[in-house]
């Protein structure tokens, strides 16, 4: 079945609203009775009635929080960046206090909770404007066309810095939100009200996002249905840097689309809609087991890829729990360490995992870590070549055959025994395929192996 990958653009989302822009500006005057009043009056009113909202959630008298303002930069044709939270509090004077932990922030404040007092006005143009007129540590480096001090790996040249705005045009108003586009750039800002005081509400955002991201689990299934005869999937790569791709596989995509998000304390919300074949989506969330992450119409799933981590990592040795060995594996094992002793008396055999080995000539498959004095205090490992391959989603397959390499540890302690005879025969005990059941689907660090076809069962931490 061919697939059709959707994607709306940033120059149809700017076309789409500035229509909504129209539409949505000439209702509200209609709710106001402004509807008999000119385009100027008109506008002057519905600023007015902007302000007052804006004044009235910063209320610290009536326990209000302010505004949370999700804010995107347009970025250029050689940087992208992530989408902002930024908190604001609005007086009815025109003073603005403005705060944030972003990581663009000056003069060594980057990724600390700063705040700062600037202005703003409500511009009367051809619809309301909310503008930022004067400097603020937080907003003004976003807009400045200065590059930025700490830019990503592509650095934007002075002059066009991150494309952001501080004149921000009305698009949408209504109870729960405020919406804008930059007025030069085009890039969508969002106003909703702050549920709880600031600091609180960025280490919410900061747990939620180290609960989802982290340094081993980067990329994630975007996937439109569980069934997984059925389901078309794309993928996120590199979601922790809130700046990421959307793509048709991990490595060397075929397609390929440049995403934005913001965290939130329950999960994150994009720059844009984007579209999975028929289905919409924008904001997701945590689900109540913490397995994947939902989209805000309950239609595409995200899910994070601990079966890609656990059968593909480099980095970590996944070792079996010898107890839930067979009683075969269990006696391999027991040989294997005879067979280490015989080749240094000191060596003592601990462990036997899938991963990578160190040292010279190292192998991915089966390895072996060992203690190398009698103190016990310090430790090798030996190993042996296998494949760890991902029949379907969640599902491992070890294959092993007579042609896997060992390692030189591995040579040179078969050079004196029979350890070698014994790892193949252990690989060989361990083939086959297995489902994985993770003990958290975000940060696994144990999981349950159970044979596919049969009884076996095995667990690796």
């Amino acid at each position: 079945m061919k697939k059709t990958y959707r994607f709306i653009t940033t120059c149809a989302v700017c076309c789409a609203v500035c229509a909504a822009t129209v539409a949505i500006t000439s209702c509200s005057f209609e709710q106001e009775d402004y509807f008999d009043e000119n385009a100027s009056l008109r506008v002057t009113h519905l600023n007015e009635s902007l302000q007052d909202r804006l004044v009235a959630q910063s209320d610290t008298t009536q326990q209000k929080y302010g505004w949370l303002i999700q804010y995107f930069v347009a970025g250029t044709d050689e940087a992208n960046y992530e989408g902002f939270n930024i908190f604001a509090r609005f007086y009815k004077s025109g003073k603005v206090t403005m705060a944030s932990n972003h990581r663009y922030l000056r003069n060594g404040q980057a990724n600390k909770y700063t705040e700062h007092d600037s202005f703003y006005e409500m511009l009367a143009e051809e619809g309301p404007v909310l503008s930022f007129n004067t400097w603020n540590d937080i907003l003004t480096v976003l807009v400045d066309p200065v590059s930025p001090g700490s830019a990503p790996t592509s650095i934007v040249a002075d002059g066009e810095g991150m494309n952001g705005d501080h004149n921000l045009v009305l698009t949408k108003y209504d109870e729960n939100s405020i919406t804008f586009r930059g007025e030069r750039h085009g890039a969508e800002v969002r106003f909703i009200p702050c549920d709880r005081p600031w600091k609180e509400y960025m280490e919410a955002v900061e747990k939620t996002k180290s609960d989802i991201t982290s340094s081993y689990i980067n990329s994630y299934y975007v996937t439109n249905n569980f069934d997984k005869e059925k389901r078309d999937t794309m993928y996120f790569v590199g979601l922790s840097r809130g700046y990421f791709s959307y793509c048709d596989r991990i490595v060397d995509p075929l397609v390929n689309l440049d995403l934005s998000c913001v965290f939130t304390p329950k999960g994150f919300r994009l720059g844009s809609v984007f579209h999975l074949e028929e289905s919409i989506f924008r904001e997701f969330t945590i689900d109540a087991d913490s397995t994947c992450l939902i989209s805000e119409n309950d239609s595409i799933r995200v899910i994070p890829c601990w079966d890609n981590y656990i059968i593909n990592n480099r980095n970590t040795v996944w070792n079996f729990d010898v107890n839930q060995m067979n009683e075969q594996q269990q006696q391999l094992f027991e040989q294997l360490g005879q067979e280490f002793k015989k080749a240094n008396k000191n060596y003592t055999l601990a462990q036997v995992g899938l991963g990578r080995s160190s040292g010279s000539g190292a192998v991915r498959g089966l390895v072996f870590t060992f203690y190398t004095n009698a103190a016990k205090s310090k430790t090798n490992t030996a190993g042996l070549a296998l494949t760890t391959v991902r029949p379907a989603f969640g599902q491992m397959r070890i294959e092993c055959s007579d042609e896997d390499k060992a390692d030189k540890n591995l040579t040179t302690i078969a050079a004196k025994t029979e350890a070698e005879q014994l790892a193949r025969q252990l690989a060989q005990s361990l083939a086959g395929t297995y489902d994985i059941i993770p003990d958290s689907h975000f940060h696994p660090t144990s999981c349950t192996l159970k044979a596919v076809n049969g009884t076996a069962e095995l667990t690796i931490k």
